[in-house]
């Protein structure tokens, strides 16, 4: 089908439907999901490629249940502009009736997030009649496929949801998630709102925080400004509005009513660590920039500690994240991803854990795991406990308990130790080469992280990348094919751990003897 059928099907002196353009989107390809009320109410499931969306009609409306088989109906193409398209289409006109976005966000092919690999992968199964791809969505999470039917109607297809951790085993009807319903989401649907309090971790952003004994939000009549009032403290957020993820439509109030929610289980990896503050004070589309010491700006309540920078023999007065009201200030100067220290102010020589970063080059996440996994059966073997995360970007990282016992230099030998382990398992999948341009295609196990002033992204951090995704803590029986840290985003962190709680906690715990260790690995 081409854009040609669209364009020939209306009339745009009278439709307000978009009229073609050559157009092509940016970043992550994009999908979205229309609510159509024509002569019979169905949904328009359109996905982005080949520079147009790929549209479905789908009579009941998609489903997060695997056993709900949703027939959908292949109808023309529509212009990449038609994604933001809401309106009345007249009546006399092809398709009248009103058009509103049900859900939106974006998309890739199973196996890999490269926009341009993943749409070749995705045109080529559409060819095959055989689609699989997983959705960032609003509503819409996780993993789908879209499957031609044999013996029916030439466009006739199955659009199914596949079992994951978003799916739900409860009765899915699209209708009852129009904005503006009563109906409470299934018990495993994803919802992208939910009212933040301090103690509720389950809390996703919001725009109105619940007041409780320690969070109250004081809404002033323009959106230039609110208030926090936080641990004894009043936090102005300045440009609450301001989209830090424009093509999701997630705003600088959105991150920091995430934070507020996530921080009883977050702010005990941020405590008395010094943080590299990584600011990107003009949301995710423009430059970032690393900021050190806490500035003269600082209020007098934000905690920070001098330490002189070995590289410059100047003091740098790091900030300290330790409450509430700090963690709001940080995500007023555009914080978006947080970057504490591997140790506290109390010891800074002694890292409270052992960091194994796993980072690919131009690998699959699927090798990543498989690279997790040889780690983890070697760590196993070796009676070393391990805890993973997901980076939130393309990587994963392994954290090993030591309880601050142990300067940096042995716990540093003792991580290259266990990195040369893993890769005489996986010599051409894995490397200790550095630089980027020496393993192209092979995943570095950096364990150069475990060193004073080195940071890495805190658990529960979001990470400044298409998606909002967050740097998640993982069951282990999670880390298998399939896994992906897109599927952990600012819309469902809040939700999985009032699920599953910190998975994260015992890296805070007693930790191994890195001696011992040192001694038995090197007979």
């Amino acid at each position: 089908m081409s854009l040609e059928e669209y364009n020939q099907k209306r009339h745009f002196d009278q439709t307000p439907e978009p009229e073609w353009k050559e157009t092509k989107g940016k970043g992550a390809l994009r999908f979205v999901v229309h609510r159509h009320q024509a002569s019979k109410l169905h949904y328009d499931f359109r996905l982005e490629l080949g520079g147009v969306l790929k549209s479905w009609a789908v009579p009941k409306g998609p489903s997060l249940n695997p056993a709900h088989k949703r027939l959908a109906v292949a109808v023309e193409d529509h212009p990449f502009s038609y994604r933001t398209f809401e309106g009345d289409i007249p009546e006399g006109n092809y398709g009248a009736g009103h058009v509103a976005i049900w859900d939106q966000g974006t998309l890739h092919a199973v196996g890999t997030t490269a926009r341009a690999a993943g749409e070749k992968q995705l045109l080529q199964e559409l060819a095959q009649g055989n689609l699989h791809f997983r959705l960032e969505g609003e509503k819409l999470q996780g993993e789908f496929s879209l499957v031609k039917m044999k013996g029916r109607q030439q466009d006739a297809w199955l659009l199914l949801k596949k079992q994951d951790q978003f799916a739900t085993e409860e009765d899915y009807n699209a209708e009852d998630y129009v904005p503006g319903t009563t109906a409470a989401a299934p018990r495993k649907a994803p919802a992208k709102k939910a009212a933040p309090t301090k103690a509720d971790v389950a809390s996703a952003p919001t725009q109105k925080a619940t007041k409780s004994s320690k969070t109250a939000l004081k809404q002033k009549p323009e959106t230039s400004e609110f208030t926090l009032e936080l641990d004894g403290h009043q936090v102005p957020i300045s440009n609450p509005d301001k989209l830090y993820w424009p093509e999701e439509g997630i705003t600088k109030k959105d991150l920091v009513l995430y934070y507020q929610a996530m921080a009883p289980v977050l702010l005990p990896y941020l405590q008395d660590r010094p943080q590299s503050l990584l600011r990107h004070p003009n949301g995710t589309t423009k430059p970032g920039f690393f900021q050190k010491d806490a500035g003269e700006q600082a209020p007098d309540w934000v905690e920070t500690i001098t330490i002189t920078a070995a590289s410059t023999g100047k003091d740098v007065a790091y900030l300290v994240c330790q409450n509430n009201a700090t963690l709001a200030y940080l995500n007023n100067l555009g914080c978006i991803q947080l970057n504490p220290w591997n140790a506290r102010r109390s010891h800074l020589d002694q890292p409270d854990y052992l960091v194994l970063d796993l980072d690919p080059g131009e690998n699959t996440y699927d090798e990543v795991v498989e690279t997790a996994l040889v780690a983890k059966q070697m760590l196993d073997e070796l009676e070393i406990p391990v805890y993973a995360k997901t980076s939130g970007a393309t990587g994963m990282h392994l954290y090993v308990p030591l309880g601050a016992r142990w300067p940096f230099e042995p716990v540093k030998e003792l991580a290259h130790l266990l990195a040369q382990r893993v890769h005489q398992q996986l010599p051409k999948l894995t490397s200790l080469e550095r630089s980027p341009k020496e393993r192209r295609h092979q995943i570095y196990l950096d364990y150069l992280q475990n060193a004073t002033a080195q940071t890495i992204a805190a658990p529960y951090s979001v990470r400044p990348r298409p998606g909002a995704p967050v740097s998640t803590p993982l069951d282990w029986k999670e880390v298998k094919t399939g896994l992906h840290p897109s599927q952990f985003t600012i819309h469902n962190v809040p939700a999985r751990v009032k699920k599953r709680g910190d998975l994260f906690q015992p890296v805070l715990g007693e930790g191994l003897d890195v001696a011992a260790y040192l001694k038995k690995l090197k007979t």
